[in-house]
């Protein structure tokens, strides 16, 4: 004759059942906790490198001369956009962004104590890697973080 349990009863031996499984893994998985860290580890600065390559924007760098030409380049855009002449227009620091092309977000000093940040798209180089002005955000500091806009 089959014994009924109650939902009670089936609960505790499933839960009973459970810890004696987990006991007697604990064992190997406590030798493997060091290892498992270092792929845990590996594993994020592999994701946070792929992040960047599908679109996720990159950290803040210095700018150089690239920077520096492109913002030469799409000046009169931003100036045209913000309904004002700059006394200067000097790359600071940005990020990039590859999407179908590179948006590139960049802190320009264009004053004394006066940044803006600008946003300008970099086509692909089979259409023939152009530029284009985006956006502007006005009033910044030199402590304002880049992001995207």
């Amino acid at each position: 004759m089959a014994r009924k349990f109650s939902a009670l009863q089936s609960a505790a031996v499933i839960v009973f059942l459970s810890l004696s499984l987990s006991l007697r893994v604990s064992q190997s998985v406590s030798i493997k906790l060091s290892e498992f860290q270092i792929k845990s580890d590996l594993e994020a600065v592999r994701l946070k490198r792929m992040s960047q390559l599908v679109g996720g924007p990159s950290g803040v760098k210095e700018a150089d001369a690239e920077i520096q030409d492109i913002l030469d380049k799409t000046r009169a855009g931003f100036e045209d956009k913000a309904g004002v002449k700059f006394d200067e227009f000097t790359a600071i620091s940005y990020r990039s962004q590859v999407v179908a092309g590179t948006n590139y977000f960049i802190k320009v000093k264009v004053g004394t104590d006066k940044y803006v940040h600008v946003k300008v798209f970099k086509f692909l180089p089979h259409a023939g890697e152009t530029l284009e002005v985006k956006n502007i955000q006005l009033n910044k500091s030199l402590e304002d973080d880049i992001s995207n806009f």
